[in-house]
């Protein structure tokens, strides 16, 4: 009877060690299936092989990248996508920005940049704003062929956004005349509201209020001809008026 017993012991704790055994290499095989899985995705098989960057015009999108390893030969891994996209969008110029990353391998990376529309005099310098009011870069002098705010303003900086009323109607302004003229809109203030020079001729825009409105009507009344020193006042964007100069009388 106790030989039985004995054996039937014996027995049982050489299952329970077999099933040790097997929990002990299940695991061991785990660590290992892990640990190359790990150094896969950190090898070359998995490295980025492209990055595809769209949408670049002056925003310095392409150091960014650089500067945060969103390169050819890095993992794919190590590609995060909230942090690529933060650190795009700190680009002053840069609107808003996609990434996505297609494994294994591929980056893509669209990047959508404000427009600059006029140079605002800040100080002693210019600096190029959006339409949307957001300051894009420091100039030494305005910049050619966009309009501009000739009004002196606090400092500005570039990412910072434009939150004096009269410099921000007059921008709105000057992005609504558009390209539709021959000569850069200039925009400022005679101290009762807006003045601007629009296509050679004097605008009276008055307050910084309905501002589009009044650049839209600016626009129509300019597409009819208008004499030379002709003033326009669209203080009352539906009633423009147009006053023009008089020929002088002969005594």
């Amino acid at each position: 009877m106790n030989a039985r017993i004995e054996e039937r012991r014996l027995g049982v704790s050489e299952d329970n060690a077999r099933r040790r055994l097997r929990r002990l290499l299940l695991f061991a095989a785990l660590v290992g299936l892990g640990a190359l899985v790990a150094w896969l995705l950190q090898s070359p098989v998995f490295a980025v092989r492209e990055v595809v960057v769209r949408g670049v015009e002056n925003s310095t999108a392409f150091a960014r990248l650089e500067a945060i390893d969103v390169v050819a030969g890095v993992p794919t891994l190590s590609v995060k996508v909230d942090a690529v996209q933060a650190e795009l969008e700190s680009d002053p110029w840069i609107k808003d920005s996609r990434v996505v990353v297609q494994w294994p391998g591929h980056v893509e990376v669209d990047v959508i940049e404000y427009v600059a529309i006029a140079s605002v005099q800040t100080g002693s310098t210019w600096v190029l704003v959006s339409g949307e009011g957001s300051v894009l870069e420091t100039l030494n002098e305005r910049a050619p062929g966009l309009g501009s705010v000739t009004m002196l303003t606090e400092q500005l900086r570039p990412g910072q956004q434009v939150t004096d009323v009269n410099v921000a109607g007059a921008v709105l302004f000057i992005g609504r005349i558009g390209d539709r003229i021959s000569a850069p809109t200039v925009v400022w203030t005679d101290g009762d509201g807006l003045i601007a020079t629009v296509d050679g001729y004097r605008v009276r825009i008055g307050p910084a209020v309905d501002v589009e409105a009044k650049a839209a009507a600016v626009v129509a009344v300019l597409a009819d001809g208008l004499p030379e020193g002709s003033i326009i006042d669209v203080v009352s964007p539906t009633r423009p008026a147009v006053a023009i100069p008089q020929p002088e009388v002969e005594e």
